[in-house]
């Protein structure tokens, strides 16, 4: 196997090239280790929703590829990791490969599973084997849970399965019409919707010299998540009435899936609170029209409980 390092970049925006493509569909499992249930305070329901929101960016930013994902299953390690996490995001990856081997293929089908993790990764914020996608140990990636928001944990999970793929980092001559395309190897602060000439490119080589088969079969529609349970379990086979898995579209009627200013698929009206003021701060506010908190434009520079920004050249493997 082999494994390639990452940085930061990117944009938002989506061209539809998918006629280039035949439909494939991934099963994804995610799990959260020990250090993101103590991260969200023991709130199992609150790591849903954030997986959610990081899933329902990677759907998009796969469109053109003609991917379509779907969330099988979301396991929350909440009485502890059953393999040890360090800040070595290679051997950690390894262990997780192997575990996934030996125990999660046992209990869940599923085509690749991506780690997200709160423990500070050494010099990167993602790592993952390049053109491992169905291989029962390497199918495998790792992201950390960098940013208080979710694109940006989403454009680096995505780039980590990107690699499963066969997806290498892009060069200075590759194109993709945004200031930084999703396989960049390095990570800006507006994360991009879009693959490149050059991704396109070696997925359709990979297809072309590997045509992995997990990912030919369409999921069940009963094969996404729903709601959390205690302890080390999967969270499994119950849909989101907002959203269809088999059609990776909103289900008629909705305006959204998940997220703060979303609530029984639609947008909380214009005013509502969805992040109260913390210190001197302000509040934030919906406005009616996302599912996401924007934040408040008379809100001082700086929010002193927000994550900073990801610094350009952080790394992605």
């Amino acid at each position: 196997e082999s494994d390639e390092p990452i940085k930061k970049t990117s944009q938002l925006a989506a061209t539809s090239e998918q006629q280039r493509f035949d439909p494939r569909h991934i099963q994804l499992i995610i799990v959260a280790d020990h250090a993101m249930f103590v991260k969200y305070n023991s709130d199992s329901t609150a790591i849903t929703t954030w997986v959610h929101q990081i899933v329902n960016d990677m759907i998009v930013m796969y469109r053109d590829l003609n991917i379509h994902i779907t969330l099988a299953a979301l396991e929350i390690w909440s009485n502890g990791d059953l393999i040890t996490v360090t800040s070595s995001a290679p051997t950690t990856l390894r262990s997780f490969g192997e575990w996934r081997e030996r125990d999660l293929l046992n209990r869940r089908t599923h085509d690749n599973a991506q780690l997200l993790t709160a423990v500070h990764l050494d010099n990167l914020i993602g790592y993952g084997f390049v053109g491992t996608m169905c291989d029962p140990k390497w199918s495998v990636g790792i992201t950390e849970d960098h940013s208080t928001i979710h694109l940006w944990v989403a454009a680096t999970m995505a780039h980590e399965m990107g690699h499963n793929l066969g997806i290498n980092h892009d060069g200075n001559q590759c194109n993709c019409g945004a200031a930084g395309c999703i396989m960049s190897a390095i990570i800006s602060e507006h994360p991009s919707y879009q693959f490149s000439d050059c991704s396109m490119n070696d997925y359709q080589s990979y297809l072309t010299n590997h045509n992995p088969q997990c990912i030919l079969n369409q999921p069940l529609r009963t094969d996404t998540v729903s709601t959390p349970v205690s302890g080390n379990e999967l969270l499994q086979n119950s849909a989101n009435p907002c959203y269809d898995p088999a059609t990776c579209q909103p289900t008629e009627g909705a305006d959204c899936a998940s997220g703060p200013c979303c609530h029984d698929c639609k947008f909380l009206k214009e005013g509502t609170i969805c992040k109260r003021a913390r210190g001197d701060n302000m509040h934030d506010y919906c406005n009616g029209k996302t599912c996401d908190c924007p934040r408040n434009p008379h809100k001082g520079e700086h929010d002193p409980m927000e994550w900073p920004a990801p610094a350009k050249g952080s790394v992605l493997m």
